[in-house]
């Protein structure tokens, strides 16, 4: 979908309310082609994760300037700060995580493992994981209640997103070949949300 201020084109990974010009949170992919400004989204949380390319400086009104200039690295700010992006070196690629106040971003986290790990997940929260490399293993296990534990297992390739809702207690991740896992780890809540 185009942004708001024209400038580029989102491609939206996932989405709440799914089909309504408004959304509750929103997670996507974007190419950022050219220095300039970003889209305004007054009374939202940001947050933008470099995905590829050589990234940007983030000028933002009220907060320091961030430099995104690593895989993995992120900024939060609030969606209604005027935000001016200069590229280093050539178009870059972010995911960008939008969320409507009250509602709010907890973090984001690079996971990097070369032998499997633990996570354990905030409850009432929702969570999304996006892969930065080949073939991580994921196992979700549900409740913390013991009756109601469901396992789901998952592989990841590069840019995969798995959506985790607010029954999960813990997520697995291991290797599924001699490459390390790397991967984003993003939580957050939205008021309203059906966070299941």
């Amino acid at each position: 979908m185009p942004w708001r201020n024209g400038s580029g084109v989102t491609l939206e990974i996932a989405r709440e309310p799914a089909a309504d010009n408004e959304f509750l949170w929103r997670l996507s992919l974007a190419t950022v082609a050219n220095s300039g400004p970003f889209s305004s989204y007054p009374g939202c949380r940001r947050s933008v994760s470099l995905i590829a390319g050589n990234g940007f400086r983030l000028d933002i009104g009220g907060q320091e300037s961030a430099i995104l200039d690593s895989i993995g690295a992120t900024a939060l700010f609030s969606g209604g700060a005027p935000t001016g992006c200069t590229l280093i070196n050539g178009r870059s690629t972010d995911l960008s995580l939008i969320v409507r106040e009250p509602g709010t971003i907890i973090s984001v986290t690079r996971i990097q493992a070369t032998e499997a790990r633990i996570v354990p997940l905030q409850s009432s929260t929702l969570n999304a994981v996006f892969c930065l490399s080949e073939g991580s293993l994921l196992t979700l296990s549900g409740s913390a209640r013991p009756s109601n534990r469901a396992r789901t297992e998952a592989k990841l390739a590069v840019q995969d997103t798995a959506l985790l809702g607010g029954q999960a207690a813990e997520l697995a991740i291991r290797p599924s070949s001699s490459m390390a896992v790397d991967l984003l780890l993003l939580t957050w809540t939205a008021v309203g949300s059906a966070q299941s």
